[in-house]
């Protein structure tokens, strides 16, 4: 929420490329920023629409975002295709179709900062794996921020940030985190232990 600047920072500041974002519209800062929350934002219109929301709508180039969010096949199987409308929420959409609707547009976006606010972690099991792969394409190209539980999500991450009641209580990556952070082992061992159980 800070770096969109929806709060501002109560003490110190937040700069990007060295520029303090205070120094800068918000509309030129939000333009370099796309965001995929928890809940999926699906606006009322045409697939196609949702997809190149608030940006010049190019046919190819949205086909090729949905490709790259494994949309582009459950697109396909809908009456109009990318044409089709999408009513009150997207209701005819499943949960992770939704999901991967708005990874196709954050990548159609192209914004160098990407935040991803707890993805993948109202989907199925199968939508979880097809989004973990899109977002794993998509995140190596850009300034990736990733707020999850699930650790499926941020093993790869460069630098992982461990938070407590708003404290960050450990940093690094993964295997240095299983040694030197309490609270991210146990959470760790834990979410593994409970993915091993028999359903």
């Amino acid at each position: 929420a800070l770096l969109p600047r929806f709060y501002e920072p109560q003490a110190g500041r937040i700069t990007v490329d060295g520029v303090d974002i205070k120094s800068v519209t918000l509309r030129s800062l939000r333009q370099q920023i796309a965001i995929v929350t928890q809940d999926s934002v699906i606006f009322p219109g045409s697939i196609l629409e949702n997809i190149t929301y608030a940006q010049p709508l190019e046919r190819e180039r949205a086909i090729e975002a949905a490709r790259r969010a494994f949309a582009h096949d459950f697109i396909m199987e809908k009456p109009q295709g990318y044409d089709t409308v999408l009513g009150e929420h997207g209701a005819q959409l499943s949960g992770g179709q939704k999901q991967r609707l708005c990874i196709a547009r954050a990548i159609y976006r192209q914004s160098p900062i990407l935040i991803l606010d707890e993805a993948t972690s109202q989907v199925d099991a199968e939508s979880e794996h097809l989004i973990q792969q899109a977002i794993e394409q998509v995140m190596h190209e850009r300034t990736t921020f990733v707020i999850a539980h699930r650790f499926s999500t941020i093993l790869s991450a460069d630098v992982i940030v461990v938070m407590e009641r708003g404290e960050s209580v450990g940093q690094g990556k993964h295997a240095e985190l299983m040694g030197t952070c309490a609270i991210y082992r146990q959470l760790y061992e834990r979410q593994m232990l409970g993915a091993e159980e028999p359903v």
